[in-house]
């Protein structure tokens, strides 16, 4: 994902909305695609991995630039993606990765 879509994706509904109603709208957004994984119509990236991929670009940004909102953003993306993580292996759905905690 280019650095003009992760901003116009991630980063200006977390400018718009703050960082706790962003949280909650990509923990939502995620729970709605591991409904559809369990229905068998999701096609694409595990949201999980997708989230951990998000939070490697955003830190590299915010390195590039400089910009403190982009460290934030990937944080809170990386949270999401721990929680969906963790929801995912209690319900069988995916198997351990060593790239989240897995003792919690």
């Amino acid at each position: 994902m280019s650095a003009n879509q992760l901003k116009k994706e991630y980063v200006e509904p977390y400018l718009n909305s703050g960082e706790e109603r962003f949280y909650r709208s990509m923990l939502l957004l995620a729970i709605k695609k591991l409904i559809l994984i369990e229905t068998g119509t999701y096609k694409g990236t595990l949201p999980h991995i997708e989230y951990i991929l998000c939070y490697q670009q955003l830190v590299c940004l915010s390195r590039q630039e400089g910009n403190d909102t982009f460290l934030k953003v990937a944080k809170a993306i990386r949270k999401v993606a721990h929680k969906i993580y963790r929801i995912m292996l209690k319900k069988n759905m995916t198997i351990m990765d060593d790239r989240f905690l897995n003792l919690v």
